[in-house]
C-alpha cells in the first residue's frame, strides 16, 4: 500500500514539473503558476473556524481550506518571529542560517526562495513586516532592492499609519528603497495605537489589514511585469500585539463572550512549572490570564477578544487578496499558501507569548491552495507533520525549480497529492535567544524533539531536576504530566535524548 502511495505522489510531482518545463516551445502548455505566500504573526493553529474554533468566523481562510489542503500538524522549528521568518525564507534551521535573534542578517539573501524565483524570471514582491534584522535601515534597504516590488516595514511594523506617511504613499517600485515611515515617532513607538483606536497624533489614520495592506496588494498587481509569473509574499502584522490594534468595524465582536480555554489554563498547572519558567518573559501576564480566566470581564477574556478581532481583520485582508485574484482573472493559476511565524499561549501552563516548546507556541496554521489540483484533492486535511522550513522548498518545486541541497525542509507537494502518505517521523526544535540575562525579560533557552506521539524538551542552561520534560502527546495532548521521572519511561527517555543529540550534531 505504501509503495502505491509513494508512486502516486512521485507521479504527481513529476507531472507538474514536466508540464511546466518539458513541453515543446511551440505547443500550448500551462504557464508557470503565480505564487502568493501569506504569513500571519503569532497566530495559533486553532484560531480558525475551519480548525474547529467555536467562536471565530474566518470565512476567507475557510475558503482556502475548502479549495486546498489544510495541515492539522504544522510546526515551527523556532517559535520567535525573527528566527522563524529567516527559516521560512531559507528553508533552513536557525542552526544553519544563523538567525537566532533580531539583529542578525541572513548569510546570503541570494539563498532565499524569493531571490531564487527572481533569478528564474519571476516578478517578486514583499508587503508588510520584514522581521529579519529589521531595525537596520541599511540592511532592510538591501532586502528591498532585491525585490521588484517592496512595501516592507521595519521593526514590528504598525497597525495604523497616517494616510500621508511615506510608507503608505511609496509606489513600491521606482522608490522602493525609500519606504521609511514618516509618522510621528510617538505614534510609531506605539504601533500606531492610542488608548482606543488609532494614535491621536495620526490625523487621517489608515489601518493595516483592512486598508493599506490590501491597497499595497493592488499596487503590486497593477505594476507587475506583464508576461511574467509573480511571487508575492504578504506578511501581516496581525494578530501580534499590541492587541488593541484591531479595526473599528470589529470593535463590538465577541462582547461578553467567554473565550474557550483548555484544562491547562489552571492555577495548579501554572504552579507546577519550575521557577525558572515561571519567571521567564511574559509569564507574569500568563499567570494573570489563569487567575482571571473564570471572569467574563477578566484580563484573559478581555484581551483574547481583542486577539480574535485582529484575526477577523487578517481574514478580511485574505478576502481582499482572493477578490483581487478573482477579478483580475488570476485565481485559476495562482497558488496561495497561508501560515504563521509561530503560535501563542493564552494562559496554558501559566504562560503568555511563545518561545517555549509547548504545542500552543510551536504549532501554527498551514493551508495550501493550488487551484490546478483535481477536484478530489480540494478540501482535504493532512495529519502529517510539516514545518516552516518546508515552505521554501515547496514554493521552489511549485515553480518548477530544483530544491537546493542546503535546504533542510521538504516539499509538501507529495502531501497535496496524497495527504495520507508518511512524510516525517520527528523534527528538532531550537530556541537559543535568551533576550536578557535575568528575569523578568529573560527567555529560557531550549531544544528538543517532537515525534508523532512524544515530545522531549531540555532547558540547556539548567542543571537541576527540572532540566528535562517528556510528554506522551497521544495520551496527554495538553502536556500536563511530565514523565521524565517515570520508571516505566526511562527507555523512552533514553531514546529521545539520543535523537536530540543526533539532531543537534547533524543539522548545522
Amino acid at each position: 500500500m505504501k509503495s502505491k502511495q509513494l508512486l502516486a505522489a512521485t507521479v504527481c510531482v513529476f507531472a507538474a514539473v514536466f508540464i511546466a518545463h518539458s513541453a515543446p516551445k511551440n505547443s500550448t502548455v500551462a504557464p508557470p503558476p503565480n505564487i502568493v505566500f501569506v504569513l500571519a504573526d503569532d497566530m495559533r493553529w486553532d484560531a480558525m473556524s475551519c480548525a474547529g474554533n467555536p467562536l471565530l468566523k474566518t470565512p476567507n481562510l475557510d475558503r482556502l481550506a475548502a479549495q486546498g489542503t489544510r495541515f492539522n500538524n504544522s510546526f515551527l522549528t523556532t517559535a520567535i518571529c525573527c528566527a522563524s521568518r529567516a527559516s521560512i525564507l531559507t528553508g533552513q534551521y536557525a542552526r544553519r542560517d544563523g538567525v537566532y535573534d533580531f539583529r542578525t542578517p541572513l548569510h546570503s539573501f541570494a539563498e532565499t526562495y524569493p531571490a531564487r524565483l527572481r533569478q528564474a524570471g519571476y516578478y517578486t514582491g514583499f508587503i508588510g513586516k520584514w522581521g529579519v534584522n529589521a531595525e537596520s535601515r541599511e540592511y532592510v534597504q538591501q532586502c528591498a532592492a532585491a525585490f521588484d516590488f517592496w512595501a516592507g516595514d521595519m521593526g514590528q511594523s504598525s497597525y495604523w499609519h497616517e494616510r500621508t506617511c511615506n510608507y503608505i504613499t511609496n509606489n513600491g517600485t521606482s522608490d522602493r528603497t525609500n519606504f521609511f515611515c514618516t509618522c510621528p515617532d510617538a505614534a510609531r513607538k506605539k504601533s500606531g495605537i492610542g488608548e482606543a483606536g488609532p494614535h491621536p497624533l495620526l490625523k487621517d489614520p489608515v489601518h493595516s489589514e483592512t486598508e493599506f495592506l490590501p491597497a499595497k496588494i493592488r499596487s503590486f498587481l497593477d505594476q507587475r511585469a506583464a508576461g511574467k509569473p509573480f511571487c508575492l509574499s504578504v506578511s501581516l502584522k496581525a494578530p501580534h500585539g499590541p492587541w488593541g490594534g484591531y479595526a473599528p468595524r470589529f470593535a463590538k465582536d465577541f462582547a461578553a463572550e467567554a473565550i474557550p480555554r483548555a484544562a491547562s489554563v489552571a492555577l495548579a498547572e501554572a504552579l507546577r512549572q519550575p521557577k525558572f519558567l515561571r519567571e521567564s518573559l511574559e509569564s507574569d501576564r500568563g499567570l494573570k490570564f489563569v487567575q482571571s480566566a473564570s471572569s467574563l470581564d477578566g484580563e484573559r477574556n478581555r484581551l483574547m477578544r481583542q486577539y480574535y478581532r485582529l484575526i477577523e481583520g487578517l481574514d478580511f485582508c485574505v478576502g481582499e487578496l482572493l477578490r483581487e485574484l478573482d477579478q483580475r482573472g488570476l485565481a485559476s493559476n495562482t497558488i496561495v499558501i497561508f501560515t504563521s511565524d509561530n503560535g501563542h499561549f493564552s494562559g496554558e501552563h501559566g504562560f503568555f507569548g511563545k518561545w517555549l516548546m509547548h504545542e500552543e507556541s510551536i504549532r501554527a496554521p498551514m493551508i495550501v491552495l493550488d487551484p490546478r489540483s483535481p477536484a478530489a484533492q480540494r478540501g482535504q486535511t493532512c495529519d502529517e507533520m510539516v514545518l516552516n522550513i518546508d515552505v521554501a522548498p515547496t514554493i521552489l518545486q511549485m515553480a518548477g525549480l530544483p530544491i537546493p541541497s542546503d535546504m533542510q525542509g521538504k516539499s509538501m507537494i507529495p502531501l497535496l497529492c496524497n495527504p495520507h502518505q508518511a512524510f516525517r517521523e520527528s523534527f528538532f526544535y531550537e530556541h537559543l535567544f535568551a533576550n536578557a540575562p535575568k528575569p523578568p525579560n529573560h527567555i529560557e533557552r531550549s531544544e528538543g524533539v517532537r515525534t508523532r506521539d512524544w515530545k522531549y524538551t531540555v532547558y540547556i542552561d539548567q542543571t537541576g531536576p527540572d532540566r528535562e520534560e517528556l510528554y506522551d502527546i497521544r495520551h496527554d495532548p495538553l502536556e500536563m504530566k511530565n514523565l521524565v521521572n517515570d520508571p516505566a519511561q526511562q527507555e523512552r527517555l533514553r531514546q529521545m535524548r539520543q535523537q536530540h543529540q543526533q539532531f543537534a550534531g547533524t543539522l548545522k
